[in-house]
């Protein structure tokens, strides 16, 4: 098993809560589970295997936007997203 952990800020660097993360594709089939973001913009993700993966990032008031991972057995790997505010 792999971990995806990390944080969601936006532009100005300020931490995006409650941002859904989730899993689009990896290389075996994947429950529908997200993880939300707390108040520091932090999520972890648990990865079933090694492999390539896709996670989607989705927040009101936010463009979504899509990460591709490549995973290791056993690896923790640390992302930062940066989400841009939706132009009204």
């Amino acid at each position: 098993m792999a971990t995806i952990s990390g944080r969601v800020l936006d532009a100005s660097e300020r931490p995006v809560p409650l941002a859904r993360v989730y899993f689009v594709s990896g290389p075996t089939a994947l429950p529908d589970v997200a993880a939300l973001t707390n108040e520091d913009g932090q999520f972890t993700l648990s990865a079933p295997c090694a492999g390539n993966y896709e996670i989607s990032i989705t927040a009101d008031d936010f463009v979504s936007t899509t990460l591709r991972l490549t995973l290791k057995q056993g690896e923790q790997a640390a992302v930062v997203i940066r989400l841009e505010r939706r132009s009204e």
